[in-house]
């Protein structure tokens, strides 16, 4: 009780989260995502980037590279290592300020609003479980053992199940990393991606990032164990912010690395998935309490997390009227 009047007494602001650090903070005390990377994955209930940041206008676009191009054709390699690429394709917000780099917020003098991008990444089992070794790369090359600087662009969770962006530098649309595929017999593995392309926040140094203006893309790319079986179909997911019928675009293309020309073009794309809104009438049946995301306290603190971020409030959740009925 003394937690739900301190929210009521306080105002509450719904951030954004520029540095990697925060995927794996409590979500209630700590504003984190309690160690979620809202990358779409089934295990968390296709949560994406699009749960805080909503009404998105959906402009930008997601590209998934390897140093191996069979990858997506032929399928993953057991216990082969990839170096993979997320890039963020058509960024609009805040580009005014991409020419500053890290020269910029709180490091410029007057302050300057930073151009702030993210992402997340994690590789399913078709059981839904994170699966093979995920490590960041500096200088080009995989960190395999050691510690990789505090500056590299990527950072893995604690649990080494995703890996998002580290919020070291600003300008970010590409992130490079490292994936050791698992062992044979694993099947059909799925990476699962999210982006957000962020605006600065207000403008002001009171509110250097925020939920509100930016724009979101996910999608989902399956990958066939080598030899197994034939490729599945390249699919897409569906945006969770905007209206309903937005497209998510996910395409993938061969890494350049060293400098090497592009042997390989555009792979797949994934296809247009729509969402439907809820009619006010309607909610009435999305309110009632066997209609709660899931039984988990986990994933019910994360819920609430979530509807703070939309709402800007808190408390009411899982009484009557509250949960997904008043979205």
């Amino acid at each position: 009780m003394r937690w739900l009047l301190i929210a009521l007494l306080l105002p509450r602001v719904a951030l954004a989260f520029p540095t990697g650090s925060q995927f794996d903070l409590d979500p209630l005390t700590q504003d984190g995502a309690g160690g979620i990377a809202f990358t779409g994955a089934p295990r968390w209930s296709g949560h994406t980037c699009a749960v805080c940041h909503t009404d998105t206008p959906s402009r930008i676009g997601l590209r998934l590279e390897s140093d191996h191009p069979e990858l997506f054709t032929d399928g993953w390699k057991p216990g082969m290592q990839y170096h993979l690429r997320v890039v963020l394709e058509n960024e609009w917000a805040a580009l005014q300020y991409q020419a500053a780099g890290d020269n910029c917020g709180f490091n410029a003098m007057p302050y300057t609003p930073c151009d702030e991008n993210g992402f997340a990444l994690e590789m399913d089992d078709p059981n839904g479980k994170p699966v093979g070794k995920l490590v960041r790369v500096t200088m080009g090359a995989c960190v395999n053992t050691g510690t990789a600087p505090t500056d590299v662009d990527v950072r893995v969770l604690t649990d080494g199940t995703a890996v998002t962006h580290n919020g070291a530098h600003m300008g970010m649309t590409a992130w490079d990393l490292c994936w050791t595929a698992p062992a044979a017999g694993a099947g059909v593995i799925t990476a699962y991606l999210a982006a957000v392309d962020g605006n600065g926040g207000n403008g002001t140094e009171a509110f250097p990032n925020d939920t509100t203006g930016d724009d979101v893309a996910a999608g989902a790319v399956p990958m066939p164990e080598a030899g197994a079986m034939a490729p599945p179909p390249q699919t897409g997911g569906c945006n969770a912010g905007g209206d309903a019928g937005i497209a998510v675009a996910l395409a993938i293309a061969l890494l350049a690395m060293k400098r090497r020309r592009l042997l390989a073009a555009l792979l797949a794309l994934a296809t247009v998935a729509s969402c439907a809104h809820v009619r006010p009438r309607q909610r009435e049946t999305l309110a009632k309490r066997n209609m709660k995301f899931a039984p988990d306290p986990t994933e019910d603190e994360l819920d609430l997390h979530m509807q703070e971020s939309r709402e800007g409030s808190a408390g009411g959740y899982g009484s009557a009227g509250g949960g997904c009925g008043c979205n």
